[in-house]
């Protein structure tokens, strides 16, 4: 074994995480961008539609003004609305008990793969089934499995910046893409 590392996760880490994904990761942010795009294409065809129905009158300019606003507030606010939901959706797991993360998990790397061990399961990976590492600078490494699935290793598991440096250089040599970043 190389490292091992104890993980205690919060809500606030899975927060941080699913945020990260959705708005900064190779993953989550082109999905963003893609859903923008749709929405103003969609709400742009149904004013056009009622333009060309009511014959470009100033009536019908009027008439497409709630959508614009609704596209307006759209672009300024669903950053804001996906926090909102992310919350929601954390909150109404932790009352069903079913969170969507191990709050204690052990990791330890090894040579060829890693395990996560928590108090109900225990997982194996190789370092090749890793997509991508994202590194938040002071924040936490996600390694990428696929695009749903990450494990969590916060800055604070780490006994000091030694073995941060330490870990780094080992894992480098390991996973073929990461990434890093500044915490916003």
């Amino acid at each position: 074994m190389q490292f091992k590392f104890n993980v205690n996760l919060t809500d606030n880490d899975y927060l941080e995480y699913n945020r990260f994904w959705n708005f900064r990761s190779h993953y989550g942010r082109g999905q963003i961008i893609s859903m923008r795009i749709m929405v103003a294409v969609i709400l742009g065809i149904f004013m056009l539609v009622s333009l060309a129905i009511n014959g470009f009158s100033a009536d019908a300019l009027i008439g497409i003004i709630p959508l614009l606003i609704v596209l307006v507030l759209m672009e300024l606010f669903l950053k804001k609305f996906i926090i909102f939901s992310l919350k929601a959706n954390i909150k109404s797991l932790r009352k069903k008990g079913k969170v969507g993360y191990s709050p204690n998990s052990t990791i330890e790397f090894y040579d060829e793969t890693f395990t996560e061990a928590t108090p109900e399961t225990k997982t194996e990976q190789k370092y090749s089934s890793i997509e991508r590492l994202s590194v938040v600078k002071g924040r936490a490494l996600y390694f990428h499995v696929n695009s749903l699935m990450a494990y969590i290793l916060p800055i604070d598991a780490f006994e000091n910046k030694l073995q941060y440096d330490s870990f780094m250089e080992f894992i480098t040599g390991k996973i073929n893409t990461i990434d890093y970043f500044d915490p916003q």
